[in-house]
């Protein structure tokens, strides 16, 4: 019997041959490929994809090389209905994938290497047949991820990857059809644990240096900005625009700010469009001794013909019991992050240091100098945002889960709001809350910020 490492590569590595597709052994039940099929003609919206027979025999011929440089994935579309649904994805050249199940919920995905999505991230926001939302973007350094929620237990009834044209462009499809609720196979199982593993690889990888003080200010605080979400993880889907990019853009702007006030040391726990595990998060806050933690969101509203009316801003700080229903709700699908996007990494930060009496004693001052910042930012930011009606609200955010270190978690407003929306996609918008927040940070180290260490 094959070892799941060697059952394992059998789902990786898929490479096309010139005009074929290159077939792979059949899998054990409830396995991600339950048969190959040969290429179809690729499906209209106004037609489903037929479901195909099994493949012939096969001409073989010697594989197209897949390209060194990152592979262009600029489209993607869903066509089907309940009994075949098929999600496309249009690319450069060809690629190397992995695809598996994931349970709870229900979701299948696809791990493809070497390539980077120039779709709009707001274009997986609406699916079709058995597919009800899907997801891309940088999952794992060299790995790049596509999750896709389905309505409910799906079988993966075919993947292929076909050539295009003569310039090299290639199409994966992926062919979807009902399955009873089943256990994931040992080989999907293997996949996820193969995900994370990269993930955590990365994780224990050497992290950039701290950034050296000026020389005017030798012991100057350090700062942590928390862009939420990036890569896979697109976050809250506005109109136009997604959360990962704006509180990017706004967390490059406060960088900015703090960094020309010549008193602070800054550190973004994601700079670019990545995806940075919770843990990850919490991790570079409390190796680098961060001395106040700055988490950025937007929220957004399920209820989208309420979204006109609901807007504002408000700031986080951590609790144990939820200060409302609302706050619980938006704590649960922020800690969910890890989850959806399919990383499944252990959680020893907090269980270890919720053990422990003296995170305890610390997490006590750090929790009364995050309510002290949360003060001087409303004050700052009063008359440079429109707040909610209740903008001081707590709750059990994981990534404010730290002992050592003041940490806030700022929702900028609702990104479901297309107002709102369209005033947080306005770089002068973005600089000036930047300031607001800037002055708040001045305010709160001119008060005795520092916590001991």
């Amino acid at each position: 019997m094959r070892s799941l490492a060697v059952c394992l590569a059998t789902i990786c590595g898929l490479v096309v041959t010139d005009g074929q597709v290159a077939t792979m052994p059949a899998l054990a039940q409830g396995s991600t490929h339950i048969k190959t099929m040969p290429p179809a003609p690729k499906p209209t919206a106004s037609k489903p994809p037929a479901k195909a027979s099994d493949p012939g025999s096969e001409t073989k011929s010697a594989p197209t090389p897949v390209p060194a440089g990152p592979v262009v994935a600029d489209g993607a579309s869903v066509t089907g209905d309940r009994a075949l649904t098929r999600l496309a994805l249009d690319l450069s050249g060809p690629v190397e994938y992995q695809v598996f199940r994931l349970q709870t919920p229900d979701r299948v995905v696809v791990d493809v290497t070497n390539v980077e999505f120039t779709i709009p991230a707001a274009t997986g926001g609406k699916g079709a047949g058995l597919i009800s939302s899907y997801r891309f973007g940088a999952f794992a350094p060299g790995r790049s991820r596509l999750v896709i929620e389905t309505m409910g237990p799906v079988q993966v009834e075919a993947t292929r990857l076909i050539r295009e044209g003569a310039r090299g462009r290639h199409r994966l499809e992926l062919d979807l059809i009902p399955a009873r609720a089943a256990g994931l196979s040992e080989i999907e199982v293997a996949a996820a644990r193969d995900s994370a593993a990269r993930l955590k690889l990365a994780d224990m990888a050497p992290q950039p240096a701290p950034p050296k003080p000026s020389p005017a200010t030798p012991s100057a605080p350090l700062i942590v900005i928390d862009p939420g979400h990036g890569g896979v993880d697109s976050g809250a889907q506005g109109a136009v625009g997604v959360e990962k990019d704006i509180v990017l853009a706004v967390g490059r702007a406060l960088e900015k700010a703090l960094l020309a006030s010549g008193r602070y040391r800054v550190m973004m726990t994601r700079s670019d469009d990545t995806f940075v595990p919770l843990e990850r998060r919490i991790r570079i806050s409390r190796d680098h001794e961060a001395q106040l933690f700055i988490s950025l969101h937007a929220d957004s509203l399920e209820a989208r013909e309420l979204a006109h009316a609901i807007r504002g801003a408000t700031i986080y700080t951590l609790s144990q019991s939820a200060s409302d229903e609302r706050a619980r709700r938006l704590a649960d699908k922020e800690n969910a992050a890890d989850l959806l996007a399919g990383a499944h990494l252990p959680t020893e930060i907090f269980q270890d240091d919720v053990k422990s009496i003296l995170f305890d004693l610390m997490a006590r001052e750090s929790a009364g100098l995050a309510l002290n910042f949360r003060q001087f930012a409303l004050k700052r930011l009063r008359g440079n945002i429109q707040f909610s009606r209740d903008p001081q609200r707590s709750a059990n955010f994981l990534v404010l889960r730290q002992a050592e270190t003041p940490a806030v978690l700022i929702e900028l407003g609702y990104i479901s709001n297309p107002e709102e929306e369209k005033q947080m996609l306005s770089q002068e918008w973005q600089r000036k809350i930047a300031g607001a927040i800037t002055a708040a940070v001045n305010d709160f180290f001119a008060k005795g910020g520092s916590i001991f260490r």
